[in-house]
């Protein structure tokens, strides 16, 4: 049976993996206008400057 729970050392470890991940990612999309254009919506709004995201997230909020 597999183990459900981790140790604190494991949990941490598994967080310092997912940031490194995260941040590949977005150095990604950084890095390649072309590929950020595919990206999904949520991920280019990480890009867009605060006030054009607030709006956007307004729009949609109430259509």
């Amino acid at each position: 049976m597999a183990r459900l729970e981790l140790t604190p050392e494991e949990n941490l470890l598994l967080l310092q993996e997912i940031e490194a991940n995260r941040a590949f990612i977005l150095l990604a999309y950084q890095s390649d206008p072309a590929l950020l254009q595919l990206a999904d919506p949520e991920i280019r709004r990480l890009f867009e400057p605060v006030h054009e995201a607030t709006l956007a997230r307004d729009k949609e909020s109430n259509p």
